[in-house]
Formats: C-alpha cells, structure tokens, sequence
C-alpha cells in the first residue's frame, strides 16, 4: 500500500475543486513550478458526468498530466503506475469521451446497492439491478463472437440469479444509517472522538471489531484482499477507495446525502481520488472531511501520501506548499 510514481518533481494530486478555483481565479498557488501538478480518469468521469469542464483551464494553467495504473490486455493491473506526457487538457478529455461512449452508465446497479446500504428508500430501483447487469454485460460482449458472447452472457445469467436471491433476503428491509451505526456502537460522541485519534481506523476497529464475527480490520477496511470474494482485482487504488466508503459508513468525517443519487457519484468519485492520490506525494483539497478521511486511510496504510487541506476563501487565497520528494532519485556522485 506504498507504492509512488517516479517524478524529478514533488507530486501534488489536487481534486477538482482546485482546478475549478484556480481557473476562476478564487486561488494563488505560490511557485506552483516546484510541483508536478497531477490528475486522473477520476476528475475526467466527473466531467463527462456532470458537463462541467471549467476545471480543464485550471489544470492547463497548473501543466498538470495524468497518472495512469497501467494495464496488460485483460485489463489488469501490470503494477506500473506512470505520469503521462503533458497533453492539452481539453484534448484529453476529448478522447475520454470518446473512449466512454456508449457506457456512461454502466455502474448504474452498483449505485443503488451502495444508496441502500447508505439506508435509501431504494427497493424498487434496487430490484432491477440483476436483470441490469445482465443487459450491461450483454451490451459489453456485442462486439465479441457469439460463442464467448453467449458464454458471458450465461455467466451473468447465474450471477443476476444470486444477486436477486441476495437482495430479496438481505436487502428487503430498509434500514437507516443512523440506526445501522448505533448497533456498532458508533454514536455521534463516538465518532467525533475517534477524529482525533493518532489512528482514527484503530480506535474505530476497537469498538467495533468485537462483534464483527473474528473477520480481521484490514479485510474489513478493504485493505487485504478478502478471501471470499473471486475475480474481483485488488490493487492500492481500489483498496483505498473502498476503505473511504467504509469509512463513510461508520461515520468518520460522513459525507452528507450519503443515501441521495445525486451525491453518491461524487462521493464514489471521492474514494477513487483519495486511491489515485495515494500513488503521489500529496493530495490537495478545500474539503476538510475529504482530507479527514484521507488521511485516516493513509496513516493506517503507511502511506507516504499526506492529504493537505486549505480554507477556502471565495474572496481569494494563497496557498503556499512545503512537499519533499521522497521517490526523487538521487543523483550519481
């Protein structure tokens, strides 16, 4: 949970807020020069997702360029995690449209799971998800052959089942979050106290851990792989993502609208920041409970990633930074 792309500069991954700022000219950054200003697929899916795309001039100002987890062939992860050559940013993002086009929407049914864990009154879109799934995988495999295309098919087919068995068992009665969180014994006091923990996810899993049935933190935390879930990737930014949802859940620094549709992306997106950051020196934001919760996940996973937050001023602000460069290599004597 450690690894950091190799830069001859200190690499700063701001959210989007801060390209959105700089580019209204609501903030200063001094000498921003020092720095390798980074973003991610995360800030392009927020665009395309809600047409805003007014943070593209902050991130042209900034000379900020992608970092990428490099894929093989089958879509997985080869453990190269790369800083991309400077591209235009609204070139870049011309491409990212196009690479999505068709599946805006293909994580349609993983919301409203998350909205009904998070307690939304939810049911009826909930149980539409399995045949979803099927037409989603369907519509991915149109282009293969029929036999793998109905191969895969069959397999969604068996798993719309499952989920369908799962949601009419598990998921049928609505439960609020407040109420799944004082069954942990998380109450308000609680939580806040764990805030100011030197590791907030340790005194978190101390009131907790007890009644989780001997399942170890950090699978709980989503930071070990899980032994019982199949096929499903676990590298360092999707640890961290699902550590940030989990964190949401139990009420540490919670996001509000947590079981509202027109807020989850953005908290979903919220976690994949704070995973895609881990690769870098330092993730930038004016939002303080995001940077709470980052850091939490940080600090438990010994990252060398500090989340640096500012009070935003819409009247202006200078933010003056301090990032040493831990990966910078040493020059040859």
């Amino acid at each position: 949970m450690n690894i950091q792309v190799k830069s001859d500069l200190p690499t700063i991954y701001a959210d989007m807020s801060v390209f959105r700022y700089l580019a209204y000219g609501e903030i200063a950054i001094e000498q921003p020069e020092r720095f390798r200003w980074v973003y991610s697929h995360v800030h392009l899916n927020e665009m395309a997702r809600g047409g805003n795309t007014d943070a593209l001039d902050g991130m042209r100002l900034l000379k900020a360029v992608e970092i990428c987890n490099v894929l093989n062939g089958k879509f997985e992860s080869v453990g190269n995690i790369v800083l991309k050559q400077y591209l235009d940013p609204s070139e870049r993002y011309r491409q990212h449209l196009d690479a999505i086009a068709g599946h805006e929407n293909s994580d349609d049914f993983l919301v409203e799971h998350l909205l009904r864990i998070f307690g939304a009154d939810n049911f009826v879109e909930l149980s539409m998800t399995p045949e979803m799934l099927r037409n989603q995988i369907d519509h991915l495999a149109s282009r293969l052959d029929t036999a793998t295309r109905g191969e895969l098919v069959a397999r969604a087919e068996v798993v719309s089942a499952d989920m369908k068995q799962c949601i009419d068992l598990h998921l049928q009665k609505r439960r609020p979050i407040d109420q799944t969180r004082l069954q942990m014994g998380l109450t308000s006091s609680v939580r806040k106290e764990t805030e100011s923990s030197d590791s907030p996810i340790d005194a978190i899993w101390e009131i907790i851990g007890p009644s989780m049935g001997g399942i170890p933190k950090d699978q709980f935390f989503g930071f070990e792989r899980n032994p019982c879930i199949e096929g499903l990737e676990h590298t360092q930014e999707g640890a961290l993502a699902g550590a940030h949802m989990v964190l949401n859940l139990l009420g540490f620094s919670p996001d509000k609208g947590l079981s509202k549709r027109d807020r989850i992306r953005n908290i979903i997106s919220d976690g994949q920041h704070v995973g895609m950051a881990s690769y870098c020196n330092a993730l930038l934001s004016g939002d303080k409970r995001f940077c709470d919760k980052a850091n939490a996940i940080y600090t438990h996973a010994g990252s060398q990633t500090a989340a640096l937050w500012f009070p935003y001023n819409s009247n202006g602000c200078l933010i003056r930074l301090d990032v040493p460069n831990p990966n910078q290599e040493e020059a040859p004597a």
